[in-house]
């Protein structure tokens, strides 16, 4: 591969501004909240990103329930196996991030991934930083669900998340190997049955790792722990959990 020539190299970062100010002079962009312009590769305005909500002070380590002050872990979740070793969230499930995540899932806003992750590591960056995580696995589509979406939104954010943290990302370490409903209409005990033993791996791929396991939203954690306890029968060594958001119950 021919590297580009040094001038070049350098000249680029000096010219990186006005290549943004033309994009957005020819093809601009607006804050899906609001819908101002937004300078180029920014997703939301100033204002709204100051009127995301906070993250809860206090929440479980393993689930991301609040609580009402530091503990390691609620009392259901210290009692599971093969839980997750932590869950990270960088949001919850309000206003304006939910409509984001929705268009970014059913409208197909894939231009948004990268986006979406640099708004993120702003808030939990630090702590995914300090997990040593070696690989990053998306929570996979069954094949006939990817057919009939044309991607995978889990995988785009695990992509956009490995290059921030230039950290492998693997895409052939866990499989959905059962045609699951669809979560959103069913009440928790139905949604556990109907992710139970969803999931497989490729046990050379995750054995002794340290995984990162990405999905788009956190609701009740039953699509993420089925996928944890294949990740962890397989030989996972720890399982780190980033959703975007986490619905708040």
């Amino acid at each position: 591969m021919k590297r580009l020539p040094t001038t070049f190299s350098r000249t680029l970062p000096q010219i990186k501004p006005a290549l943004h100010g033309l994009l957005d002079l020819l093809f601009p962009t607006f804050c899906p909240a609001c819908g101002i312009p937004v300078p180029h590769p920014q997703l939301f305005c100033f204002d709204c990103i100051r009127t995301l909500p906070p993250l809860p002070e206090h929440h479980c380590l393993y689930c991301g329930t609040t609580t009402s002050g530091p503990v390691l872990g609620c009392g259901s979740c210290l009692l599971v196996p093969n839980r997750p070793d932590r869950v990270c969230f960088p949001f919850t499930y309000t206003e304006p991030i939910a409509r984001l995540i929705v268009q970014f899932k059913f409208s197909d806003r894939t231009e948004w991934a990268a986006s979406l992750i640099d708004l993120a590591m702003e808030r939990v960056g630090d702590l995914l930083i300090w997990e040593d995580l070696e690989l990053v696995v998306p929570v996979p589509l069954h094949p006939l669900r990817l057919v009939w979406r044309g991607y995978n939104q889990a995988a785009l954010l695990a992509g956009a998340l490995a290059r921030r943290l230039d950290r492998p990302l693997v895409t052939n370490g866990l499989y959905r190997i059962k045609m699951t409903r669809p979560q959103t209409r069913l009440r928790q005990k139905e949604r556990l049955i109907n992710v139970r033993n969803a999931f497989t791996t490729h046990n050379d791929v995750i054995a002794n790792r340290t995984i990162l396991l990405v999905d788009d939203v956190f609701t009740t954690g039953s699509t993420i722990w089925s996928a944890t306890r294949a990740l962890k029968k397989g030989g996972a060594r720890r399982v780190v959990i980033f959703c975007l958001a986490r619905v708040d119950h």
